[in-house]
């Protein structure tokens, strides 16, 4: 599972007993978090009975199983890293700003300048590439982009007629990784898959893009991915984005 804690979980009441029941409900044994700033992990691994890497930053693992390694990196934008099941498995959380379908949907801009915009993401995402190294590896996380699996010609008309191979996705890409949600579900017209956003629809009075910005991304042929699907929202939802779960077998 990655879930965007939304800061912890400090925009509802009872955050943390409102994440760990959202990590039960879902039936994940391994959670890549974001926003998990301070001991959110081990408050959120405390309350489930779980392991975790506690890092005391804004990327965080907790999990059903114990962890055999822990690691960590400043690259990246800060990634957690955790051994697990012989597994090494990366939480990761890439730089916000400036935020591609602004870009695209409210500025109008040419692709030069979406590609120029996108660049430090697409250097974090190379960076975390080059850090993971070889496979097996389930690196999981908020991208804050979307996927150039998304934005297509198929898709031109819901993504403010642009087709854009985003950076950091394609970063993976290019690395070998499959993004285990698209490959389950292949058309993506059909399945849009959109993370961002079940609270935040409108932005200073502009509509708010909605998009696919949260990934489960994996290499290596002892891992298949048998099913992905999006998890949350509603009125007890703790998160502004809706988290993803996917199934491998190995």
């Amino acid at each position: 599972m990655t879930f965007n804690t939304w800061n912890g979980g400090t925009h509802v009441s009872d955050g943390i007993g409102k994440i760990s029941s959202a990590i039960t409900s879902s039936g994940a044994d391994v959670v890549a978090l974001q926003e998990s700033n301070g001991d959110v992990a081990q408050r959120v691994a405390d309350r489930l009975g779980w392991y975790t890497t506690a890092t005391g930053t804004h990327v965080d693992i907790v999990s059903r199983y114990p962890i055999e390694k822990k690691d960590w990196t400043s690259s990246g934008n800060g990634v957690a890293a955790a051994k697990i099941k012989g597994f090494w498995i990366y939480s990761v959380h890439f730089n916000y700003t400036k935020y591609g379908p602004y870009n695209a949907c409210w500025d109008n801009d040419s692709y030069e300048t979406i590609y120029a915009d996108e660049a430090l993401r697409g250097q974090q995402a190379k960076e975390t590439v080059s850090w993971a190294g070889g496979s097996p590896a389930i690196v999981a996380g908020d991208f804050n982009s979307p996927s150039q699996l998304d934005w297509t010609t198929k898709t031109k008309s819901s993504h403010c007629n642009s087709v854009v191979q985003w950076p950091a996705t394609k970063a993976f890409w290019d690395g070998g990784y499959w993004d285990s949600y698209r490959e389950v579900h292949p058309d993506e017209a059909a399945t849009p898959g959109n993370t961002w956003s079940p609270v935040v629809k409108e932005t200073n009075g502009k509509r708010e893009p909605q998009d696919r910005i949260d990934f489960i991304q994996y290499k290596g042929s002892t891992l298949d991915a048998t099913s992905s699907t999006t998890v949350g929202g509603g009125p007890n939802w703790p998160s502004d984005h809706l988290a993803v779960v996917t199934t491998f077998t190995y």
